[in-house]
């Protein structure tokens, strides 16, 4: 078996393919195991391959299975260095028919007779349980019951995330899975204490899966608030990026590489400073962690001497947002005096180097970020004048976002200051990064710095999709497992988002939802007490996305238990 590249016609794309050379008599021919998918780029090439090295050697491990002759290599050393999966992959042609006359006496009953107990999603499990097996999360606990418990409880953030006792009551309503609830909190116990683990699991897998686009690594904060006011040494009151200010919070940093796959996280106390996050987050993960040499992308949250000056010291590169209005003023002239020329010559976007503390600083302008940055500081303006006008009540604009930039207070009163309007006007489309970086073009390493959407969207992932906030435990080690579970729960997500993404342009909010649909009725036989299994509908998308995994679905009534 190998990879075959093939062109297609009157396209630039190129199908990867998984072929065998078959002889017959005297003649060789070539067979298609298996369509990989269709890539128009070379980076999509390269992730299609190594999608389809993995179906080889899975083949081929399912053939050594079946095969009386003994393999020269050990199972377990194979399944370590390739992640070989445990099923087998799809077979294909037709199956045969079943025929009335060659089905027996016992398996043949009335209708009548049958009564539905439950209808089951299965969807979920038979998918991102597969994930989730791949990723190594069934080796962290020893115990079956908690292996599968713990299974349950992450698939539960996909399925509707929800407190732990509702997710219960979900798992046995809608997935005919039976927990107690003492055994959900007694696993968070478990959870805390593997918390390493889940991160050393969770990176080895994405460095595995794309061990090249490791050396590049996208970091940033968010907050995540609680309903209570209770402070202790995690929960603290801080600036809330929730608008939270009412109720304690805690930090939390997330790293990933430029496919939004997770690297790391990092829990810290509310009132952290983001500023000292990334090197704090940088040293805990050297602990268990194989990071060496990679570029750090972050906003200009991050930008500070320490942080700067101590990535260089690790060998580290960076291309890091810049605080240009807090640059030397000589240094802002001359980028302000760019930007006047530049309109001048009506010239549209525009890239100028610049050196800063023996850095480079890369500057850029657009011309749709400035028209976005105009608009919403006249949005913000349009908010000032509905609530007073030129001028009126400090009072007024308390509970206000963004006003203190555009107004100046003095005895109660606030006036709106027109000449911060104009200094602001000046910096309208103007972006900057500042990095350590001296080889690479200035369009590349922007190019970089755009990839950082990645992780603004993994938190609105985290936040909205899987619901991790807000959190109501109460003790540390009940949070820290409540944030691993979401953690691991993301990462399966980002898994299958990744995998379908290479064959089919398909959201996984989609693909959540299809599995979700995918589900099947079990049915009691009043004379014999026996249970059948009758798989409900399986729709075109469905299909498509157990093709993705190489996972064959049962798609036909069977006896589930006597």
């Amino acid at each position: 078996m190998y990879l075959r590249v093939t062109a297609t016609p009157n396209s630039p794309r190129k199908s990867v393919k998984v072929v065998e050379s078959i002889r017959e008599g005297l003649k060789v021919k070539q067979v298609m195991l298996h369509h990989v998918g269709v890539a128009a780029t070379p980076e999509e090439i390269e992730k299609l391959q190594q999608l389809g090295k993995r179906f080889i050697v899975e083949e081929q491990r399912r053939r050594e299975q079946q095969s009386n002759q003994l393999s020269l290599f050990d199972a377990a050393s194979l399944d370590t260095r390739l992640e070989a999966l445990e099923k087998p992959s799809i077979k294909r042609g037709r199956k045969p028919r079943v025929q009335l006359a060659t089905v027996s006496a016992e398996d043949k009953v009335s209708l009548i007779d049958l009564v539905e107990e439950q209808r089951v999603v299965e969807g979920l499990h038979e998918i991102a349980g597969h994930v989730y097996e791949q990723m190594g999360y069934n080796h962290l606990l020893k115990s079956a019951k908690d292996k599968e418990l713990l299974k349950d409880i992450v698939l539960m953030r996909l399925a509707e995330p929800s407190s732990k006792l509702k997710s219960q009551q979900i798992l046995q309503k809608r997935f005919a899975k039976l927990h107690d609830l003492d055994a959900i909190y007694r696993l968070m116990d478990k959870i805390a204490v593997k918390i390493s683990d889940i991160k050393a699991q969770t990176f080895e897998k994405t460095k595995q899966l794309l061990p090249e686009t490791v050396d590049l690594l996208f970091f940033d904060c968010t907050t995540l608030y609680f309903e209570s006011t209770n402070t202790d040494e995690l929960r603290a009151f801080g600036y809330s990026k929730d608008h939270r200010f009412n109720t304690t919070q805690v930090v939390l940093a997330l790293a990933t590489n430029k496919d939004g796959l997770p690297i790391g996280y990092e829990l810290f106390e509310g009132n952290k400073a983001e500023v000292g996050t990334l090197l704090q987050a940088l040293n805990s993960w050297k602990s268990f962690l194989k990071i060496e040499r990679v570029c750090f992308v972050a906003d200009r949250a991050m930008m500070s001497q320490e942080n700067l000056t101590q990535l260089e010291a690790s060998g580290h590169q960076y291309v890091i947002a810049a605080k240009l209005r807090s640059l030397p003023h000589a240094l802002m002239n001359s980028i302000l005096s760019k930007n006047q020329s530049a309109a001048a010559d009506e010239l549209k976007d525009w890239i100028e180097e610049y050196t800063h503390q023996e850095r480079r600083l890369i500057v850029s302008y657009k011309t749709l970020r400035a028209a976005r940055d105009a608009k919403q500081r006249d949005s913000i303006v349009s908010k000032i004048k509905k609530q007073i006008g030129e001028a009126g009540p400090t009072q007024k604009l308390i509970s206000n976002q963004g006003v203190k930039k555009y107004t100046r207070t003095a005895d109660a009163k606030t006036t709106l200051d027109h000449s911060k309007l104009e200094q602001d006007a000046l910096w309208d489309g103007l972006h900057g990064v500042i990095t350590n970086i001296k080889e690479e073009a200035a369009t590349s390493l922007l190019e970089r710095y755009a990839r950082l959407w990645k992780i603004e969207e993994s938190f609105r992932i985290n936040k909205h999709t899987l619901s991790m906030r807000p959190i109501y435990h109460f003790k540390p080690e009940r949070i820290k497992a409540h944030i691993a579970l979401c953690y691991m729960a993301f990462s399966v997500l980002r898994h299958m988002e990744y995998t379908v993404m290479l064959t089919q342009k398909m959201s996984i909010n989609t693909v959540l939802d299809e599995l979700m649909h995918v589900q099947a009725s079990y049915y009691r036989h009043t004379p014999t007490q026996k249970l059948y299994r009758m798989p409900g509908s399986f729709s075109h998308k469905a299909s498509k996305i157990y093709k993705a995994f190489q996972v064959q679905r049962n798609n036909h009534a069977q006896v589930a238990q006597s």
